[in-house]
């Protein structure tokens, strides 16, 4: 490794691996860019945050019980850092990482794996919107369930490859079809900054609604902040 550190931090290693693992499915299905197999980790302000995306779909998400001994940003490699986390018996773990190296130390291991500037991979929007609907996670989970299965694998139109949002006022709908089937749910939500989909017809693709459901909690008490504008859609939990 090379005299600078871009980033030191301690993790623990289930919570390492739950983090990698959820990020690593927005990472693309075929190699659209090398730099786009790896995770990116950014640490400050007390945080680490993971980053992934296929240029369609993007993810940000902090990993919980992580210690940041230097802040920093790096590029991690996913796939061999989740297979040395699920084979790791060590539970204390220390990653080290600047342009040239991952290092990833634990009391009984050690391993390291090729790095890359981090400034090479994708910039991604952040959440910074003020206007905006927000929703309960548990129903926007169980809306996600009831029209996502109704949606096409593959076909030519894209519209039905993606759920169809309509948010106005109170109420949110969410539509799916592969053109023989259609399955429709309804929820309240509350709009924000005067937030609506009126005029458009946004359709989130299957990819961004699968991940989106998995990060999505049971939990009464949690919501899901959702921006539509007009080339992407935003969600925040």
């Amino acid at each position: 490794m090379s005299g600078r550190t871009n980033m030191r931090a301690r993790c623990r290693r289930e919570g390492l691996l739950s983090a990698c693992q959820l990020a690593s499915a927005a990472l693309p299905a075929r190699e659209v860019k090398p730099i786009l197999r790896n995770l990116k980790a950014v640490a400050a302000d007390g945080r680490c945050t993971l980053m992934a995306t296929d240029l369609e779909v993007g993810i940000r998400l902090d990993v919980q019980g992580l210690a940041i001994e230097e802040p920093g940003e790096a590029i991690l490699p996913a796939a061999r850092l989740i297979a040395i986390l699920r084979e790791a018996h060590d539970e204390e773990l220390t990653i080290e990482a600047d342009q040239t190296a991952c290092i990833v130390r634990g009391p009984t291991l050690e391993f390291e794996m090729p790095g890359e500037d981090p400034a090479q991979f994708p910039e991604w929007p952040t959440f910074t919107e003020e206007k905006y609907h927000e929703i309960s996670a548990g129903s926007l989970r169980e809306m996600i369930r009831r029209t996502l299965f109704a949606v096409a694998d593959e076909t030519g139109r894209y519209s039905m490859t993606g759920v169809l949002w309509d948010l106005d006022g109170e109420t949110t709908r969410l539509v799916g079809s592969d053109g023989y089937r259609l399955a429709l749910a309804q929820g309240t939500a509350t709009s924000h900054g005067g937030h609506t989909t009126k005029g458009q017809n946004p359709v989130v693709p299957t990819k961004a609604m699968s991940l989106l459901e998995r990060n999505l909690q049971d939990d009464p008490e949690e919501t899901v902040k959702i921006c539509i504008r007009p080339n992407d859609v935003l969600f925040r939990t």
